[in-house]
């Protein structure tokens, strides 16, 4: 346990150096060098030095036996006889164990202020006449020997007393010099005094004694922070050699680079506080205290620095003789590379037309780049519209919350505010965070913070509806009207309309048109938009030449520009849309007589417009050829006006014509074709629609069957429908494939749905049971099969013109396409999936031309269809035959034997044979065998 010492002080010259125990001046503790040495070449022992070693018989306490007859400060130091023999008693007593000591005082050496001197005295029984008497220094810390000298001895008599009969006591008074340059700049001194037969102070007999140790320095940083650029130090050192070096200065250290990096001279302040708690035998301890502030560099970034307390003889430098104190334990991490910030608000005022922006950006780099600016980033433009620079504020919150490591933590938020200006409006605006070295622009070198989480729009709440936006025919103009309510018009004061053609994506007309009082719109959930109450418009454009065939839209416009309407702007595009290629027409009246043929009807085309001539075209289906034109004046069409006034020339629509034809042709098949051409001779450029709600000469059924289309046959039912409990068909097929079941009967069942649930719900889907689109997907399927499973009808086999047999080979042509597909109940689809027989013959009927209503192929797969054939047994629209009439074409169908029910229907080929769907697959067959053997009835399709 280390012991206190009492001291008092006497002057000596110029120096206060300290009484008894306590280091002072240029005291032990301290490395004194005599050449220059800076601090980022702190001086290491090169040499390890053993720890001094003889018989350590008693720890003293520094004080004799007898403390009331020698008490610390009453040794009689006058006395300075070194005559041994004329002082020594006769009756020495080597048995009686003593080993005792004391150090009296260490002080500057008066002759030398570089060496201190040290007084004491060391009583033993273990000393033998003819010994050295040596005194060792060691590092209080560690015990490394620093210095050992033979001392000089000085006669004690109050040890004397003390110990009369030890062998050496009154001669065991010593004074010894040690450099002080040799006790290694060490904060702890510890003396031995040792007797030794050994010339050079090795332990040799005798014995050793240890004084307590000794303190010399002492100090605490109370406060080493990085405060804006700046390092912040506060603390004490108290230290023996401020005597004689009254310089005091603080050297920061970079501990990462090994290397002083600052300096400051800084006056030491009153510490009654350091002397009043433990380290009042400290020369200073009253006045200890020091207060220094840095600024960071660039070069300090990212690395650890350190503080050294310094007591100098040099006043200029700092350097010479000097006493230094490393606060190695405390050390600052000057933060590199973090950079943080968060925007608190970002939004408009309309009303002052101001951006308000509020918010912290913590930077590492703000220590170096020490001005702040604010930059408004356009998104939208990708640019820069403003910038300011604004003063960071106290954050002791952020500091506080996670970025306590961040330099500039405590000094990081910042508010401000931006004027709106024409070029901002219906931009997406963000905040870029700047700290620079460029007080004067913001540029230079600087470290940003893009706060990208952020982003505010300017004005660009709007609002807006078309009224009207059609075309009138009969005019040839297209007529607007509606509303446009947008924030951006309080500054934006020009309204423009826009008509853009879509189809050749470029304007094709602007107006500047006023906007009106709009009271409604206000009131109707718009009022929050500036000018809700003052933005109806209305207006018309003429159509011109360029605009005939293309689609065009709408563009409602606010802007600065009063005289074109560019300059800053903000656009409302609406949805609605008017089309300038529109093609109506209709047969009234197609006859023949003989060889003269007549007709009558209209035809409406925004192409009249710029194709001024109208041409009738008579075509021969049977020869596929023209076999006469002739160009008609139109007549006025009110009537059509009325029905179809968006188109151009509607209300001029109106034709009737006549031909003779040659005789070879009276027997042809004939369609009209109506073309409105640039040419006179109804070539060049032109637009033509071909009349198919008459025809002449064209093979029908009779009116009460089925009429045959020669336009492609629509899927009757919903397209994209969802599959569940009792469904049959091809998506039915897949799913049960997909969920393992599909070797059971092709009907969706209840336990299916349960499995489809549990993957329903491993997506994350709402677990219905029922498959939907999602679900299609979700089970692996294509998700184009979806609708196109459903949609897939034939294509029409034999075209206008055809004959009979044309129509029937188509229909036996496309069964033929699903030869060798595996029979699956409720599938009518395409040829690259399976069918059931009466999926089969509605698919074969779609080629023919003949699309029967008492089924289709889309819900042939819905329950309650599983039994089509049955309905096309008893549909009216075929006609009946009887089994000895049968023809190729006709429809076959079976009873389930032993019933009248109907349960199948085949195709017939011709020489007793049928094309069927059957378990197992599309195949042909004989009309009757084995399993199919009553047949219940023919049906006749084409008359």
């Amino acid at each position: 346990m280390q012991e206190k010492s009492h001291y008092k002080l006497f002057k000596a010259g110029k120096n206060w150096c300290t009484m008894m125990i306590t280091l002072i001046a240029a005291a032990a503790g301290v490395s004194i060098a005599s050449t220059t040495v800076h601090a980022d070449t702190a001086a290491t022992p090169t040499v390890q030095v053993e720890k001094a070693t003889g018989t350590k018989d008693q720890q003293s306490n520094g004080k004799p036996d007898q403390e009331k007859q020698l008490g610390q400060g009453s040794v009689d130091t006058q006395n300075t006889n070194t005559n041994p023999s004329a002082k020594q008693q006769a009756d020495v007593d080597y048995k009686t164990p003593v080993n005792n000591g004391y150090i009296d005082t260490v002080t500057t050496n008066a002759k030398d202020e570089n060496s201190i001197e040290v007084n004491g005295w060391h009583a033993t029984n273990q000393y033998k006449n003819g010994m050295d008497h040596y005194l060792i220094a060691l590092n209080g810390d560690n015990n490394h020997e620093l210095y050992r000298t033979k001392v000089e001895t000085t006669y004690r008599p109050d040890v004397q007393k003390v110990y009369p009969k030890a062998p050496i006591s009154g001669n065991g008074g010593f004074q010894a010099t040690i450099p002080v340059n040799r006790l290694d700049n060490a904060s702890f001194v510890r003396f031995v005094s040792r007797y030794t037969n050994s010339p050079v102070g090795e332990p040799n007999g005798g014995v050793d004694f240890w004084y307590p140790t000794i303190q010399t320095k002492a100090a605490y940083l109370d406060n080493f922070k990085v405060n804006g650029n700046n390092i912040e130090v506060s603390g004490w050192h108290a230290d023996d050699q401020s005597v004689n070096k009254p310089a005091h200065f603080l050297i920061l250290f970079d501990k990462s680079k090994n290397k002083e990096v600052a300096r400051q001279e800084t006056k030491v302040v009153a510490s009654p506080d350091v002397a009043q708690n433990g380290y009042a035998t400290i020369a200073n301890a009253n006045k200890s205290r020091f207060s220094a502030v840095f600024t960071i560099n660039p070069a300090m970034l990212g690395d650890e620095l350190t503080i050294v307390s310094r007591y100098s003889d040099n006043e200029k430098t700092g350097e010479g003789n000097r006493s230094d104190y490393w606060f190695n334990n405390n050390s600052l991490k000057i933060g590199k590379g973090k950079n943080a910030g968060y925007i608190d608000q970002l939004s408009v005022d309309a009303k002052d037309n101001k951006v308000i922006v509020s918010g912290w950006n913590a930077n590492d780099d703000s220590a170096v780049l020490t001005n702040h600016y604010l930059i408004l980033f356009d998104k939208t433009a990708n640019h820069e519209v403003a910038r300011q620079a604004v003063k960071t504020l106290a954050s002791a919150d952020v500091a506080q919350n996670g970025f306590g490591d961040v330099n500039n933590a405590n000094q990081s938020r910042f508010n401000a505010s931006f004027d709106i200006t024409p070029a901002m409006i219906g931009h997406q605006l963000t905040v870029v965070s700047r700290y620079t070295n460029d007080a004067k622009g913001g540029e230079g070198t600087h470290s940003d913070y893009w706060y990208n989480q952020a982003a505010v729009p300017v004005y660009a709440n709007q609002a807006g509806y078309l009224d009207q936006f059609s075309v009138s025919g009969a005019n040839g103009q297209i007529n607007v009207s509606g509303w446009h309510a947008a924030d951006a018009s309080s500054i934006l004061n020009n309204h423009y309309l826009i008509l853009f053609d879509k189809t050749a994506n470029h304007e094709v007309a602007r107006q500047n048109v006023k906007v009106t009082a709009s009271a409604d719109v206000a009131q109707n959930g718009f009022g929050n938009i500036a000018n809700a109450g003052q933005s109806r418009f209305s207006t018309n454009f003429k159509v011109t030449p360029a605009m005939v065939g293309h689609q065009l839209v709408l563009v409602s416009r606010y802007s600065d520009d009063a005289k074109g309407g560019e300059g800053n702007h903000i656009d409302y595009w609406y949805n609605n849309a008017v089309n300038l290629n529109n093609n109506q027409a209709w047969l009234d009246n197609f006859n023949q007589n003989g060889n003269t043929i007549t007709a009558s009807g209209w035809h409406a085309d925004d192409s009249s417009f710029i194709n001024k001539h109208h041409f009738i075209i008579l075509w021969d289906l049977s020869k596929g050829h023209e076999i006469g034109r002739k160009e008609v004046t139109n007549t006025t069409s009110p009537d059509i006006n009325n029905v179809y006034g968006n188109v151009l020339g509607a209300n001029n629509a109106r034709f009737s014509v006549s031909f003779n034809i040659d005789g070879q042709y009276a027997h042809d098949a004939m369609q009209l074709i109506s073309r409105y051409s640039n040419a006179d001779n109804g070539e060049g450029n032109y637009s033509q629609n071909w009349l198919t709600n008459q025809y002449l000469n064209l093979y029908q059924n009779p009116s009460w069957m089925y009429q045959i289309n020669y336009s492609q046959i629509q899927p009757t039912g919903p397209v994209g429908h969802n599959i569940g409990p009792g469904y049959e068909g091809i998506k039915t097929q897949l799913v049960k494939d997909r969920i393992g079941t599909g070797y059971q009967h092709n009907t969706y069942t209840t336990a299916d749905a349960y499995r489809v649930m549990n993957v329903q719900r491993a997506h994350g889907l709402p677990a219905t049971g029922w498959v939907d689109y999602n679900t299609w997907v979700a089970l692996g399927l294509p998700a184009d099969q979806w609708n196109s499973i459903d949609s897939y009808v034939a294509p029409l086999g034999a075209g206008a013109g055809s004959s009979r047999q044309d129509h029937i080979e188509a229909m036996i042509r496309q069964a033929y396409q699903y030869m060798g597909k595996p029979w699956l109940a409720g599938c009518s689809s395409s040829p690259a999936y399976g069918v059931d027989c009466s999926g089969l013959v509605m698919q074969a009927l779609y080629a023919g031309g003949i699309n029967p209503t008492s089924c289709s192929s889309i819900y042939h797969g819905f329950p309650g269809n599983e039994w089509n054939s049955r309905n096309l047994f008893t549909d009216p629209h075929f006609m009946n035959v009887s089994y000895g009439d049968r023809q190729r074409g006709d429809l076959v169908f079976y009873y389930q034997p032993g019933t009248h029910t109907i349960w199948h229907v085949a195709i017939y080929l011709g020489n007793n044979q049928v094309i069927e769907s059957w378990p197992p697959r599309v195949m042909v067959q004989p009309i009757v065998n084995g399993q199919r053997n009553v047949i219940a009835g023919i049906r006749r399709v084409f008359a």
